[in-house]
């Protein structure tokens, strides 16, 4: 009866020895691989839940398009091209400020990133809200091209927006008819009203600069 049972044993552990060593070298690194995956899965979901809720303050060069006017882009409706101003100081992106940073390549060609400053509202220009349904452009953290005769001048590809509620802009001159006909850079009421109070915070400001229309034309 021992033998049996020895032999039982021997069996059994020479049965489970292939069996452990499979899953050691094969089934844990596979089983731990795919809890990786799932693990930034879960965290990109997340993050893309946030929608603008990540903010960064970075200090570096940049193209503001806060009141840029845009014309869609030939063969893609969904595009548009804008025409913003190039600046450096404090700016705020939706991604950390090494991913928007500025660059030249080989050929002499400066690239920047739109992203969005209190630059406009210190010069006193007034947020206009326009209606829902009327096309816009979304420029943050879009990459853009400077103009080599005017490096004061970017060009930037934006993504057209139509929206179920109203929107805003720095452009416009609070001219409202402008917001049928024109496609201004802008932001839903809600991002530019807390990208406006992240950098008050942020710069230790005494008072919001952001100011809207009132008496729209």
């Amino acid at each position: 009866m021992k033998d049996t049972n020895r032999y039982n044993k021997f069996f059994v552990g020479l049965i489970m020895n292939p069996i452990r060593s499979v899953l050691v070298s094969y089934i844990i690194p596979v089983l731990a691989a795919l809890a990786v995956v799932y693990g930034c899965h879960q965290s990109e979901s997340k993050g893309k839940e946030k929608g603008h809720g990540k903010m960064f303050l970075c200090k570096q060069e940049y193209a503001l398009c806060t009141s840029a006017l845009c014309v869609p882009q030939p063969g893609d409706p969904k595009k548009a091209v804008c025409f913003c101003d190039v600046h450096e100081g404090p700016n705020l992106a939706t991604v950390p400020c090494n991913h928007v940073q500025s660059s030249t390549d080989k050929h002499g060609i400066k690239t920047v990133f739109s992203t969005f400053s209190l630059r406009q509202m210190h010069e006193g220009r007034k947020a206009m809200k326009c209606p829902a349904g009327t096309p816009w452009t979304w420029c943050l953290n879009k990459r853009c091209t400077v103009d080599p005769f005017n490096h004061q001048k970017a060009i930037c590809v934006c993504d057209v927006m139509r929206t179920n509620s109203e929107w805003t802009t720095f452009g416009g001159h609070c001219n409202t008819a402008t917001c049928q006909t024109s496609y201004w850079s802008g932001a839903t009421i809600a991002a530019a009203d807390q990208g406006a109070k992240f950098l008050v915070k942020e710069l230790g400001l005494e008072k919001n600069p952001m100011k809207w229309c009132e008496h729209p034309k």
